[in-house]
């Protein structure tokens, strides 16, 4: 993890701090620019254009939103997943909201990541990740009971070797794709049982968002 510490840099192992050491190292206040809500939880990038999952929520939180909010737990005995945080409730402060798709498309672009973490168990413990589908590469459908999401997604990610994924997706009446620029935000699947996600010997996806901007520096012919 990293985080700042004194106005510097600091990375470090997250097994140091899950023993309760070294936790007055921790920030007590973090900057989050929201990117998806559900009804529980937001994903939300930070200063270092991470992803985070943030609970519980402000009523009003919305995409674009860039917020200051005060820490609970960054290792919340109830959520084991890495990039979860639990936040004081009372501590958010609304800083702003990103208006232009020029800005939103900077942002992210730089979360963006490469569709390796779709086709390789070296990125055991990520449950989040945000990529681009293959230019107009995919198709979202209807498939009732074939498992949770039957609101679903076929599409190819970035890496050579992919002959494309076929995912569950959250949110059925949100997608709308309205420009060429187009971001999935994806979760690991949540195992039965409490168990972690990153158990499983091959981990599972679905989109929970998805991120459609019109880039007005695109030039098209008329």
């Amino acid at each position: 993890m990293r985080f700042k510490h004194e106005q510097r840099t600091v990375w470090a192992l997250r097994r140091w701090f899950e023993g309760g050491k070294f936790r007055g190292l921790l920030p007590n206040r973090v900057r989050l620019t929201i990117l998806s809500v559900t009804s529980t939880y937001a994903i939300a990038a930070n200063e270092y254009w991470e992803l985070k999952r943030i609970y519980p929520l402000e009523a009003g939180l919305h995409r674009w939103d860039v917020i200051r909010a005060d820490v609970a737990e960054f290792f919340p005995e109830e959520d084991k997943r890495p990039e979860s945080i639990r936040l004081k409730g009372d501590g958010m402060e609304y800083v702003r909201s990103i208006e232009s798709d020029e800005e939103r498309i900077r942002i992210a672009e730089r979360i963006a990541e490469s569709g390796e973490f779709l086709h390789t168990d070296a990125w055991k413990g990520k449950t989040l990740g945000l990529t681009k589908p293959r230019f107009r590469c995919f198709y979202f459908y209807k498939h009732a009971f074939i498992d949770d999401y039957n609101y679903r997604c076929q599409f190819f990610c970035d890496q050579s070797v992919c002959v494309g994924h076929d995912t569950g997706v959250a949110e059925e009446e949100d997608t709308e794709i309205r420009g060429d620029r187009v971001y999935f935000i994806l979760e690991a699947v949540e195992q039965a049982k409490g168990e972690f996600i990153w158990e499983k010997s091959r981990v599972e996806w679905y989109i929970t968002s998805v991120i459609s901007l019109t880039d007005p520096r695109q030039r098209r012919l008329l």
